[in-house]
């Protein structure tokens, strides 16, 4: 049983009494819904459960339709999520990366100063290396549901990634940092005038792949038709410690080459980044900060 999960329950604190009252409403929201094995499931693993509850407690209180728990699969198993919508279902896969295994790939906070610590470098790149992995994992995911046939071909396919468990470490940016694992976009820079002052140029490198232990990782994943069977990511840093939206925004992303687009303005997500071709590269425009 984990750790959270037993500080939660026992109540010590009025924190932690608050966080579980906000969890017991949630789950009569997202009860019909779940899986049989959620309640366990979140003993275990509060962070992820969470975060596929948040979702589904979010879509039901924008209007969606989802799919009951009476009407979902049990042999096989299907994906967490699905909206029923008049001409097709949108599915929905759920996951909250951990910080990862112990060395330099791993997301880490600063030491304290009494043991050594001073300033660090944010850990973008190891976090980048968590998202692109749970892209991966349940990408592999998705497409077993598509060659089982429990998600049709005419289905959208969405992985939800939460940075949760991490969220604190990496403060989003102009652009979140789920973008820079799916497009070749590095580091921000900026290009001052040393006579005069001012501005001459400022925006972001262009890098093919994040670094790591081992072979590289590439952060081209929308712009490779090998991930055409997902429509898209949604993203947040949500936990279950901070639920602003303000702070912590539910963003989607576009995939560009999807072979089956999911619908824009979907009336559900705070940033929605749209990603199109112009002249020899690629523009991401978040369409809801231009409305």
């Amino acid at each position: 049983m984990d750790r959270a999960y037993t500080n939660l329950r026992e109540g010590k604190y009025a924190s932690e009494r608050d966080t579980r009252k906000m969890l017991e409403s949630m789950w009569q929201t997202y009860e019909p819904y779940a899986d049989a094995d959620f309640r366990p499931g979140f003993a275990r693993d509060p962070d992820g459960r969470f975060w596929e509850m948040y979702l589904g407690c979010t879509l039901a209180q924008a209007g969606k339709k989802l799919l009951p728990r009476s009407d979902r699969q049990t042999a096989g198993g299907q994906p967490d999520i699905c909206v029923l919508e008049a001409d097709r279902r949108i599915w929905i896969e759920a996951i909250a990366p951990g910080r990862g295994a112990e060395g330099p790939d791993r997301v880490r906070g600063p030491r304290p100063v009494n043991e050594g610590g001073g300033f660090e470098p944010v850990p973008v790149r190891q976090a980048q290396l968590r998202a692109t992995s749970a892209l991966s994992t349940k990408s592999k995911k998705v497409q077993g549901y598509l060659e089982t046939g429990v998600i049709r071909p005419n289905d959208v396919r969405l992985i939800g990634i939460s940075a949760g468990r991490f969220a604190r470490l990496i403060p989003e940016g102009r652009f979140p940092l789920i973008i820079s694992c799916v497009f070749p976009i590095g580091d921000e820079f900026l290009v001052i005038d040393r006579k005069h002052g001012g501005v001459v140029e400022m925006g972001f490198a262009t890098s093919l792949a994040i670094e790591r232990q081992g072979p590289r990782i590439l952060r081209t994943a929308f712009l490779d038709e090998g991930f055409s069977h997902i429509s898209g990511i949604i993203w947040s840093r949500i936990d279950i410690g901070n639920m602003s939206r303000s702070d912590r925004p539910l963003t989607f992303v576009h995939n560009p080459y999807a072979s089956v687009a999911m619908p824009q303005r979907w009336g559900v997500w705070q940033r929605e980044f749209v990603t199109t071709q112009v002249q020899d590269g690629w523009e991401a425009v978040d369409i809801l900060a231009e409305a």
